[in-house]
């Protein structure tokens, strides 16, 4: 019989076939399906935060995943595939109701409020529900974890919190629908601006990656539905502008970034690097300006302003979470003194913290640098540290060359354990551990820098 020739376009098919697997091996969507199951499982299928070492081991799982992609898949190959897959990994969240934090529900009864004409730093929730109000959803009182405090949520906040209610009563998956479709867009944003900043200083754009990726980013922003998500795109946005010199949209971005956490205003002094002592001057008068602002429909009396900081001065006065040095130093005190040494460890964790802004302020290389060193030392004088603090971090660290942060994420995982007894206890060793780890590492990180110079 005569030969058939062979067939040109079956030929062809495999050939591309076997290209498209070397640049998109198996292992890689192996991977990204490790990481979509583990969110989909702490998303909908951990019945509650108790149920602790299930989601120690989704997130053991997840970061495991996150780890290797970043490391062996981060050429120009596997970008797009791995920014669609942060996107998806963040939209599996949007119907889920947060597993970790109730702190939604305060949210809606702020928003509640806010429509029908109410301010929400006017009453406590224990006190508003004697008014027995129709709209009133009482059920939220009941999973609240502070009905006798004020609302201490800044007005970015609360104009979500406004939204997120529009559904009415008893509407729970509705409502944290809304928010989670609001912080996953602000989040999505975080992510274009750090490619976007990347891109500015001749970067690598899969080093976006390093956040984009991140387990703890994902679960504690889209997933739990804390601001620090709208907090760092303003932050990222005004250290963008401000690096471009373009200080007045930068001041009003800050101003922005301080209205949905306070904290973003010790990023203020950076503006002396950039534009010099006049124009931070001017600077300083637009943020105040802005936030003064926005704030006024909300606070416009003393007493509504006593309110508001009654409950901050409580919240920095009586509570601790997953501290550090201040833990250590709180033993400590305890063991010389014989009491309560919080009149003596104030100050001192104060004068610390500022100089170590002033450390990071004249060391530090660039803006993007310096605010990484100023919220580290902020958080590591800190008498609360909640995991979700920390992701500033990584939305920082893929322009610096640390990258003890992204270990942090995952340490910090285990200062969970708290939400595993009632009532709620931290569990010193475990967090001992954590920190004694990424201590460890950062000395590691440290010597090896120290070896390349040499």
């Amino acid at each position: 019989m005569p030969s058939q020739k062979p067939n040109k376009s079956l030929f062809l098919a495999v050939a591309m076939f076997e290209n498209y697997n070397k640049q998109k091996p198996l292992s890689y969507y192996l991977l990204a399906l490790t990481m979509l199951g583990a969110m989909i499982y702490v998303a909908y299928l951990i019945p509650t935060r108790a149920a602790i070492f299930s989601f120690w081991a989704a997130m053991a799982v997840a970061f495991g995943a996150y780890l290797y992609i970043i490391k062996q898949y981060n050429a120009a190959t596997f970008f797009k595939s791995s920014l669609a897959l942060a996107i998806l990994l963040r939209c599996i969240f949007l119907f889920a109701v947060p597993l970790l934090s109730d702190d939604y529900y305060r949210f809606i009864w702020d928003g509640a409020q806010i429509l029908h004409g109410i301010n929400p730093f006017a009453f406590t929730p224990n006190e508003l529900a004697k008014f027995n109000y129709s709209w009133l959803d009482l059920n939220l009182l009941q999973h609240m974890n502070s009905p006798d405090y004020f609302s201490v949520y800044p007005p970015v906040n609360q104009l979500a919190f406004a939204l997120m209610a529009i559904p009415g009563k008893q509407q729970i998956l509705s409502s944290t629908t809304i928010l989670h479709t609001i912080i996953i867009l602000f989040d999505a944003g975080n992510i274009f601006l750090i490619i976007c900043i990347l891109k500015h200083f001749n970067k690598a754009k899969s080093l976006a990656l390093l956040y984009a990726l991140n387990p703890l980013a994902i679960v504690e922003l889209s997933g739990n539905l804390h601001f620090e998500a709208v907090m760092i795109f303003f932050s990222l946005l005004a250290l963008y502008l401000l690096n471009k010199k373009r200080w007045i949209l930068a001041s009003l971005a800050l101003a922005l970034g301080i209205c949905a956490k306070l904290l973003p205003v010790i990023l203020l002094p950076l503006f002396l690097k950039k534009v010099g002592f006049k124009k931070t001057i001017f600077a300083g008068f637009i943020v105040a300006f802005t936030c003064i602002l926005l704030f006024l429909p909300f606070i416009h009396s003393v007493q509504l302003a006593k309110n508001m900081f009654s409950s901050i001065q409580l919240y920095y006065g009586n509570f601790e979470f997953n501290g550090s040095i201040y833990l250590v130093l709180k033993q400590l005190g305890w063991m010389l003194l014989g009491q309560n040494p919080n009149a003596v460890l104030s100050p001192l964790l104060l004068a610390l913290t500022l100089l170590g802004f002033a450390l990071a302020y004249f060391k530090a290389a660039n803006v993007f640098e310096t605010a990484f060193w100023l919220f580290f030392v902020y958080y590591l004088f800190s008498a609360v540290v909640h995991p979700w603090y920390i992701i500033i971090l990584l939305a920082l660290s893929p322009f610096i060359r640390w990258r003890f942060a992204l270990i942090w994420s995952a340490l910090i995982v285990l200062s969970y354990y708290a939400y595993a007894t009632l009532p709620y206890q931290q569990n010193y060793l475990l967090n001992a551990i954590a920190y004694i780890a990424l201590a460890i590492f950062i000395f590691t990180e440290r010597r090896r820098f120290s070896l390349k110079i040499k």
